[in-house]
């Protein structure tokens, strides 16, 4: 792994989904303050360990990538300890998210905002797919890609509906792949410092093969989410993700034949036994 000598990563053990177990938490040290990405902070715990090693004394953001719960903790205090302000995406309800009791300490950011740092400039994308209120944030000078869960050192992301849209997850990778990027830091998983666009061009061709198979799982008339997944979903995925992948990978069929319903590639019949899905 190489990151530029001014960005630590801390790994907290967190219940994420598998086959991580762990959340990648950023430290960026500035001379403003430092600018943490997903902070899991408490007195002693692996993030506030690198913070005092590194001689962090203050923070000028705790930015969070989206507010599902392993990418987020212990943020009020947190603030209260190294000052700063919580950044997050203006999607997210509530005047004072992840428990910070002020809300003057909280901003809300909606992409294509820019942090000044020494000696470079963090930019703030708006990245929904995964979950719509993510950020991403990138430091074209280093080609440096913090991702969050939009992609992952291992494996791949999860799509959720409705929470999770993969027509927005694809735009999201079409975007990334046009930016200059060299190493991707995500929230799960090792740090992608060889042949990042080369991951990005897979995840997208992934996708794209994922639907293949579901159009061909259509012509051979299966309809239903849980025999479509049981077809296409091999003995190397559940090696990947665990044997527990099933309920997970049904979601993100869903979540691909939503778009082609969008796309009006597939139709969708309410019967007896629940929702059958056809080729247009």
């Amino acid at each position: 792994m190489t990151l530029p000598q001014n960005i630590f990563k801390a790994v907290v053990n967190t219940s994420t989904l598998p086959p991580h177990h762990t959340t990648n938490c950023y430290v960026i040290e500035d001379d403003r303050g430092a600018l943490l990405i997903d902070p899991i902070f408490e007195p002693g715990n692996p993030l506030d360990v690198c913070m005092k090693e590194n001689h962090i004394r203050s923070i000028q953001y705790a930015a969070v990538t989206h507010p599902h719960p392993d990418h987020h903790g212990g943020i009020n205090e947190l603030l209260k300890t190294y000052g700063g302000h919580l950044l997050f995406h203006d999607g997210i309800c509530g005047s004072g998210p992840f428990g910070v009791n002020d809300p003057g300490r909280a901003r809300r950011f909606s992409g294509g905002e820019k942090i000044a740092l020494s000696g470079c400039t963090l930019h703030v994308l708006n990245t929904p797919g995964h979950s719509p209120a993510h950020l991403c944030f990138y430091i074209p000078e280093e080609g440096l890609l913090f991702s969050g869960d939009t992609i992952l050192g291992y494996g791949t992301s999860i799509i959720s509906p409705p929470e999770g849209d993969m027509a927005d997850y694809m735009q999201t990778l079409e975007t990334l792949a046009a930016l200059d990027i060299r190493t991707i830091c995500p929230a799960h998983g090792p740090v992608i410092d060889q042949r990042a666009p080369e991951r990005i061009r897979w995840y997208m061709a992934h996708r794209r093969t994922r639907e293949t198979l579901i159009l061909d799982a259509l012509k051979e008339g299966l309809s239903q989410i849980a025999s479509i997944t049981r077809r296409i979903y091999t003995e190397e995925d559940f090696k990947m993700h665990g044997r527990d992948l099933l309920p997970r990978a049904e979601r993100t069929v869903l979540a691909h034949l939503q778009k082609l319903e969008k796309e009006k590639r597939v139709i969708q019949e309410i019967k007896d036994d629940g929702p059958h899905y056809f080729l247009a």
